[in-house]
């Protein structure tokens, strides 16, 4: 309890700030993680049957049911140019993303900029657009224990709301992309849905444990990548969710910049596709109460 406390002394005292404080700079927030190197130990045997078994077993279906294709754009992290750039270039179509949030490194140094301060996070709440969760520190659940988990997802749930009562934390992202099948089965408890970053377009079943998308990054896809996997989501009637970093002119590696985004959105709209956030696609795809 004094960490959830502290964190929320931390969030009333950005409340009304523009930029965090140098105090607030924590260098390195979100690296990437270490790629797991070494022998085929019984341990990592096991850690790779469980990833294996978590991305095959569909254990939180959702038959859906939706007369259009759907589109969502999520943001990881939440630099703060997806809420300064990518935030309103949604907005100028009538559309609103899903951000999803570690509240560790609210305001803080990362390798896609700075990330959202407190008063962008509540600026985005009060635009319609959806808040997260993305554990409290960017921990890879992957790797924590049960206890330890549920811990970072009251942390992070306790500080969200301390910004802004509205937010009601729903949908997850893991870390990196990290998932086992205990962490799985522990958040889709706990979340309508859970994010991951398996490649491809949800259709016919999705599997709410483990939500395939699409990473929208100027370093791995442009263009007629775009409209490929669009133009699948159309054929299939599906749900295509992108993942997205900082936006910005000269993005990071895992960043977009501004016209592809803008690209993205615009091809959306002319293949006929719906552009909802996480929540209110769950909605229209399966009646879920999200």
């Amino acid at each position: 309890m004094a960490l959830i406390s502290a964190d929320i002394e931390r969030a009333a005292r950005a409340r009304d700030c523009d930029l965090a404080t140098t105090d607030d700079i924590i260098a390195g927030f979100a690296l990437a993680r270490p790629e797991r190197h070494g022998p085929l130990s019984l341990a990592r045997a096991r850690g790779k049957l469980s990833r294996l078994l978590a991305r095959r077993v569909v254990s939180k279906a959702l038959t859906m049911r939706n007369a259009k294709p759907v589109i969502t754009f999520t943001f990881d992290d939440a630099p703060a140019s997806a809420c300064e750039t990518g935030a309103p270039l949604l907005e100028r179509y009538e559309a609103r993303g899903t951000y999803y949030i570690s509240g560790g490194g609210c305001g803080v140094a990362s390798p896609g900029g700075q990330l959202a301060t407190a008063a962008q996070l509540k600026t985005l709440c009060a635009a319609g657009h959806e808040i997260g969760c993305h554990t409290f520190s960017h921990a890879a659940v992957d790797g924590i224990g049960h206890d330890a988990l549920f811990a970072e997802l009251d942390r992070n749930r306790a500080f969200l709301q301390s910004l802004d009562p509205r937010i009601v934390v729903r949908n997850f992202a893991y870390p990196y992309g990290d998932l086992s099948f205990r962490a799985k089965h522990d958040l889709e408890g706990r979340f309508h849905s859970c994010r991951s970053l398996i490649p491809g377009v949800n259709f016919g079943i999705a599997d709410l444990g483990a939500l395939k998308s699409c990473e929208l990054q100027d370093a791995s896809i442009g263009r007629r990548g775009v409209g490929e996997i669009i133009g699948e989501t159309v054929r299939r009637n599906g749900w295509l969710v992108f993942t997205c970093h900082d936006v910005q002119e000269k993005p990071s590696r895992f960043g977009v910049s501004p016209e592809l985004l803008e690209f993205a959105v615009q091809a959306a709209r002319v293949r006929g596709c719906d552009i909802l956030t996480v929540a209110d696609a769950l909605r229209r795809l399966g009646d879920v109460d999200a």
